[in-house]
C-alpha cells in the first residue's frame, strides 16, 4: 500500500515538474521575443525624437537585435550541450535585462544600438529562441508538436505594443525600457528554477533519421535550390520585420493616433497565432512551397493596402495579413527543407539559411527608413516591398512546380555541383 502511495506521489510530482517547465518555456519565449519585437517596434519614432536620428537609424534598433539573435542561434545548441539550460537561460535573461536598462539611460543613438546588438539580441538568443523549444520538447517528448504550439504563442507580442504606447506617451521612453527590464527581473527567479530535461529526451531531439537518405552526400551551398530558398525566405522574414518596425510611422503619416498604431500592432500579433495554425494546415493541403508562396502574396496584398489608403478598416486588414503571413513562414520552411534535403540535413540547412538570410532581416527595415527619409514619403518603400514580396512568392511557386515534376525532391538538381556537403 505504501509503495502504491509513493508511486502516485512520484507521478504527481513528475507531472507538476513537467508543467512547470512548460510554463517557464512559454514565459521565457514570450518575454524575450515580446519585449524585442513588440517593445522595440513601437519605439522607432520615440528613439528618433529622443536622439534626433534619422528614421533609418532608429529602425536599426530592432534590426540589430534580430541580427544578433539570429547570428548567435547556431552557437546555442553547443552552449546547451556544454552548460545546460539551467545555466544559459538565466544568463540570457540577465544579459537582456542589462540591455534594457542600458537603453533607458543611453546617452546617444550609437549607445542605444550597441545595447540592442550586444546585449538584448544575444541575451534573447540564450533564453527565448531555441532554449524554450529544447526545454518544453525535452520534458514532453511524446507531444512535441502540441507543446511547441503552447510555448511559442505570441501573447506578449500582442499585449506589449498596446500597453507600451500608453507608457511611452504618459511616462516617457526611459520608463518604458525600465518596465521591459522589470519583466526580465520577474522572469529571472523562474529561470533559476529551470531543470534540464532527461538526457534521453535531449538525445531524441537530434535530427531524425531519413530511411531514404542513407549516408549519401547532399549538395547544399552549391545548389541553385538552396540559394533560391535563401533569397525568398530572406525577403519574407525581412518584410515581416519591416512591417513591425514601420507600422507606427506609416500610421502617423496617415494622421492616425499612436493608440491606433498600437492597436494595429496588437492585431498583427494576434493574427500571428492564427498564422502558425494556418500554415500547418496549409502545408498538409497544398504543400510547403505553395504555402510559402501564399505568404508572399499575402504580404504583397498587405502592403498594397497600406499604400493606397489610410482608411482604418483597410489598415486593420493589412496588419492582420502582416501578422498572419509572418507567422506562416517558419513552419512550412522546415517542411520544405525536409522534403528537399531529408530530415538528417534539417539542422545544417536551417543553420545555413539563418546566416545567409541575415542581409535581408538586418537591412530591409533600416533601408525602408532611409528610403522614406530620402523620398520624403513611403511611396517608394511600398513599391519596393510589394515587388520583393511578389518575387518571393514567384520563387516558391516555381519551386513547388519543380518539385511536382521531379517527384518531390530537389536535392539532386543538375546545376548543384559546386560544393557537396555531408549533413551527417
Amino acid at each position: 500500500m505504501m509503495e502504491h502511495v509513493r508511486a502516485d506521489a512520484f507521478d504527481t510530482g513528475a507531472a507538476r515538474l513537467r508543467r512547470g517547465m512548460l510554463v517557464r518555456a512559454m514565459l521565457a519565449q514570450n518575454t524575450g521575443t515580446g519585449c524585442a519585437f513588440g517593445g522595440l517596434a513601437i519605439t522607432v519614432l520615440a528613439l528618433q525624437d529622443r536622439y534626433g536620428a534619422s528614421l533609418g537609424m532608429a529602425a536599426m534598433a530592432l534590426s540589430l537585435a534580430v541580427l544578433s539573435m539570429t547570428a548567435f542561434g547556431p552557437l546555442i545548441a553547443g552552449a546547451i550541450a556544454r552548460w545546460g539550460l539551467r545555466r544559459i537561460m538565466p544568463a540570457g535573461v540577465l544579459l537582456s535585462l542589462i540591455g534594457y536598462i542600458s537603453l533607458a539611460y543611453a546617452p546617444s543613438m550609437l549607445f542605444a544600438l550597441a545595447a540592442c546588438g550586444l546585449l538584448i539580441g544575444p541575451g534573447a538568443a540564450l533564453f527565448a529562441a531555441l532554449p524554450p523549444a529544447v526545454l518544453a520538447g525535452g520534458w514532453y517528448p511524446e507531444a512535441r508538436g502540441k507543446v511547441m504550439g503552447i510555448t511559442y504563442l505570441p501573447l506578449f507580442t500582442t499585449v506589449i505594443p498596446v500597453v507600451g504606447v500608453s507608457i511611452v506617451q504618459t511616462y516617457g521612453l526611459k520608463v518604458f525600457f525600465l518596465s521591459l527590464a522589470a519583466l526580465h527581473l520577474l522572469l529571472l527567479p523562474l529561470m533559476l528554477g529551470v531543470v534540464d530535461p532527461p538526457m534521453e529526451a535531449l538525445d531524441d531531439q537530434g535530427p531524425a533519421e531519413s530511411p531514404g537518405l542513407g549516408s549519401r552526400h547532399i549538395v547544399i551551398l552549391g545548389g541553385a535550390m538552396f540559394w533560391m530558398i535563401a533569397v525568398a525566405d530572406g525577403i519574407l522574414n525581412g518584410t515581416a520585420i519591416t512591417g513591425g518596425a514601420h507600422i507606427l510611422p506609416i500610421v502617423t503619416e496617415y494622421k492616425a493616433s499612436m493608440e491606433a498604431g498600437a492597436m494595429l500592432l496588437a492585431v498583427s500579433g494576434a493574427s500571428s497565432i492564427m498564422g502558425s495554425l494556418f500554415s500547418g494546415y496549409a502545408c498538409d493541403r497544398i504543400g510547403a512551397a505553395n504555402t510559402l508562396g501564399l505568404a508572399g502574396v499575402g504580404f504583397a496584398i498587405a502592403w498594397v493596402l497600406l499604400a493606397i489608403t489610410g482608411w482604418m478598416p483597410a489598415l486593420v486588414v493589412s496588419s492582420f495579413l502582416i501578422g498572419l503571413c509572418g507567422a506562416s513562414v517558419f513552419p512550412p520552411l522546415n517542411a520544405l527543407v525536409v522534403q528537399i534535403y531529408g530530415a538528417e540535413a534539417l539542422p545544417k540547412v536551417l543553420g545555413l539559411l539563418g546566416v545567409m538570410t541575415l542581409p535581408f532581416t538586418f537591412l530591409m527595415s533600416p533601408a525602408a527608413g532611409w528610403l522614406r527619409d530620402y523620398a520624403g514619403n513611403y511611396e517608394p518603400v511600398f513599391i519596393a516591398v510589394v515587388i520583393a514580396s511578389g518575387a518571393a512568392a514567384a520563387i516558391f511557386f516555381g519551386i513547388s512546380r519543380y518539385l511536382a515534376r521531379n517527384g518531390g525532391s530537389g536535392s539532386d538538381m543538375p546545376e548543384a555541383v559546386l560544393s557537396p556537403v555531408n549533413p551527417t
